[in-house]
């Protein structure tokens, strides 16, 4: 198969099914000749509502910084499917992804004649993921749940160590409908002796389900203490913070990720007492050049241009607390799409609460679950805010250019991540390491 039609086989197979389990998983690895179980002991396994693909960049930042050859799994990707999987920094090769996926392909033919089942898509991108780390011999796999954790295909992995970062609502028609049954979901990535690092910022039903699983598992319990932890200055593209004493600096400047880096720096300071030593020149170096789309991303200056992925309400929060610590009281513009099955009004209540928004130009992402760009501008005029439609990501930001122009305000683009990739592409933004850059048409 070509790339193109290896994605295609991939896109086409289910992407849900109503009974949990990772027998499918199980038996796919089998018939690979489970290339997880060659790199035992070396997963950095992490789970969480929101923090995760954040924390995710600054281990495999800081660990690459300390000599290790080390893998990244993410999911979503945001502009191209090969951002998934990365080995030192280098996503895939589309021609890996083609090869792995005849093989794929061959294995997953005969699993179906044998049980007449078909695996899941994000079952075959975890398969992909692993069967590529197993060849290209990685010291350590830094790997991100996809959704939960107890059934998540990636749950097939003997840990080194497991991260469990803020835990809130979403996806709850999969996880549960209070925090805790989240959490018992999330807390089964904990696996028996692996120590495990959680986000000390959580609720204390949350805190004692984990503390009960790592009980269970003989896992040791490590939080992070947000309270010794203090903002020394903050800037649009620069965040500097102390914890413990010790000061780091962070590209990503949204506040909350001061927050996430220290579920990093503590998962780096433990894994010495695991056998994998990293410096604290490499944790600070780690940390200050980890970039990550669609965080807080600052994407021009002239105007202001700013895109976060938050789509759920701990999201949202966050998002409305870093425009409130950026910008103060000044009014911003902002694009927004959203997914219908994440209750938009209750989401984006506290952005509505805390936020003096002039304009919105609303948009429908690409994705069957959306919720349609004229009910969200409907929603935004519901609460006194001006809002209207645009039908693709381009116009609505050609729309608020004219009006940052005008007005000197800052566009805000937020939301679901299936719109990330078109805003970028529009501010001429193609590789996470691109230059900041007046803001314009590509």
């Amino acid at each position: 198969m070509t790339y193109e039609e290896t994605l295609a086989w991939m896109h086409s197979m289910p992407r849900a099914n109503t009974e949990p389990t990772l027998s499918r998983m199980q038996r796919l690895l089998a018939m690979l000749g489970d290339p997880q179980k060659t790199m035992a002991r070396r997963f950095l396994h992490v789970t969480g509502t929101n923090g995760k693909g954040s924390v995710c960049a600054f281990l495999s930042c800081a660990l690459r910084r300390a000599g290790y050859r080390v893998g990244r799994f993410i999911s979503p990707f945001i502009m191209d499917f090969c951002e998934r999987m990365e080995i030192n920094g280098e996503m895939i090769s589309r021609a890996e992804v083609a090869l792995i996926g005849d093989r794929l392909r061959s294995v997953v033919e005969r699993f179906t004649q044998e049980t007449g089942e078909a695996p899941l898509e994000f079952e075959l991108v975890t398969l992909m993921g692993l069967v590529w780390f197993a060849q290209m011999r990685c010291d350590l796999v830094v790997l991100e749940v996809g959704i939960g954790g107890t059934f998540d295909a990636t749950n097939v992995i003997e840990p080194l160590i497991s991260v469990i970062m803020r835990i809130d609502y979403d996806h709850t028609e999969l996880l549960g409908n209070t925090r805790a049954e989240i959490a018992k979901r999330k807390s089964g990535i904990i696996k028996a002796g692996a120590p495990c690092v959680l986000y000390g910022d959580c609720d204390e039903d949350v805190r004692q389900v984990i503390a009960e699983r790592c009980a269970v598992q003989g896992s040791t319990l490590i939080l992070t203490e947000p309270e010794k932890m203090e903002i020394k200055e903050a800037a649009l593209g620069k965040l500097c913070f102390a914890y413990r004493g010790k000061e780091y600096m962070l590209r990503l400047c949204g506040v909350y990720q001061a927050r996430n880096a220290l579920a990093a720096i503590d998962v780096l300071h433990h894994l010495g007492s695991l056998g994998v030593p990293v410096s604290e020149d490499s944790i600070r170096d780690g940390l200050a050049e980890t970039s990550f789309p669609a965080r807080f991303e600052i994407l021009g200056t002239a105007p202001t241009v700013i895109l976060d992925g938050a789509h759920n309400a701990s999201g949202i929060e966050a998002l409305a607390e870093n425009i409130s610590f950026y910008f103060q009281d000044q009014p911003i513009l902002c694009l927004c799409g959203m997914l219908r099955d994440k209750n938009p009004e209750q989401t984006l209540s506290a952005l509505f609460a805390g936020t003096e928004i002039r304009h919105a130009v609303c948009i429908t992402p690409p994705s069957p679950r959306a919720m349609e760009g004229e009910a969200l501008a409907a929603l935004f005029e519901k609460k006194g805010i001006s809002a209207e439609y645009r039908p693709s990501a381009a116009e609505a930001l050609d729309t608020l250019l004219v009006m940052a122009e005008q007005t000197h305000l800052p566009m805000i683009c937020f939301g679901s991540l299936y719109i990330a990739g078109d805003i970028r592409r529009w501010c001429g933004r193609y590789t996470e390491n691109d230059t900041v850059s007046e803001v314009g048409h590509t």
